[in-house]
């Protein structure tokens, strides 16, 4: 099944979109990852969680102090998320240790009512499973290159809450958990503005293919919105599958416009 065909109800064609206007705010605010607070006080003093900012050593808090990670007595929906009715399904991704978190958040800190720090969250994107998060984390969508020989740069990806931004060819999800219950869901992501987010590293593998050498991310996690967004440039929504073109799992290739390798999906 889609990831999150359940949690946005029976009828998903009822269920709000992920507009070019909320896109647009993908270029501002802090990714982070989150943990539950467990332990045993008096809310708001206890009971909240304790948020890091992703690809950063120290998180900058609420109150200005920076610290590995920051406490926060609540977390505030946006009105899009509140009307997608998500809200459950991110709480309940949200784990009791960061390293295996299945969110990741991206919002706006502030000293909130209580003074203790709350995080007012824009959107957010989940993973099927739990994981070890290992690598750099990085949005990663389609840029609509299409080449001719293999390896193509297809693929554009952001180094999170640095503003680095770099083209690669190729994406393998091999070791991702879940990989290949998703695709649909995984393609409508990398084929709109929002994209992807993944944890992993990129390697180069040398003489590809006619077009010589390959960056590939090699992802240890994936995480999809909690809203799909619509194809870019679609005018209908598309029941196909996405259109990717997946590049060969033992190898170099033959043109195209880059490919995901996958050990369950050819």
């Amino acid at each position: 099944m889609p990831l999150f065909a359940g949690c946005l109800g029976s009828d998903v064609s009822e269920a709000p979109e992920a507009t070019a206007e909320h896109e647009a705010d993908i270029s501002f605010a802090t990714y982070y990852i989150a943990r539950r607070d467990l332990r045993r006080c008096a809310y708001p003093s206890c009971g909240g969680f304790f948020i890091s900012a992703v690809n950063q050593d120290k998180t900058v808090c609420a109150d200005g102090t920076t610290a590995e990670e920051c406490y926060v007595a609540d977390i505030q929906f946006s009105s899009l998320l509140q009307l997608a009715g998500v809200e459950g399904t991110i709480r309940e991704a949200i784990g009791v240790q960061r390293q295996s978190t299945r969110a990741v958040l991206f919002g706006d800190l502030f000293p909130g009512q209580s003074g203790l720090g709350s995080l007012s969250l824009r959107f957010a994107w989940v993973a099927l499973e739990n994981a070890d998060l290992r690598g750099g984390f990085h949005r990663v969508w389609h840029n609509g290159v299409v080449c001719v020989a293999a390896p193509c740069p297809s693929f554009d990806q952001e180094h999170l809450n640095t503003g680095a931004v770099r083209t690669i060819h190729e994406i393998d999800l091999k070791e991702v958990p879940g990989n290949g219950r998703d695709d649909f869901d995984s393609g409508r992501a990398l084929f709109s503005t929002l994209g992807m987010i993944l944890t992993g590293q990129n390697v180069t593998i040398e003489d590809y293919g006619p077009a010589g050498d390959a960056i590939v991310l090699q992802a240890t996690q994936g995480f999809l919105p909690v809203i799909l967004p619509t194809i870019r440039g679609a005018r209908a929504p598309v029941d196909n599958g996405p259109v990717i073109g997946r590049g060969p799992v033992g190898g170099g290739g033959e043109g195209g416009s880059g490919g995901i390798r996958s050990g369950n999906v050819q």
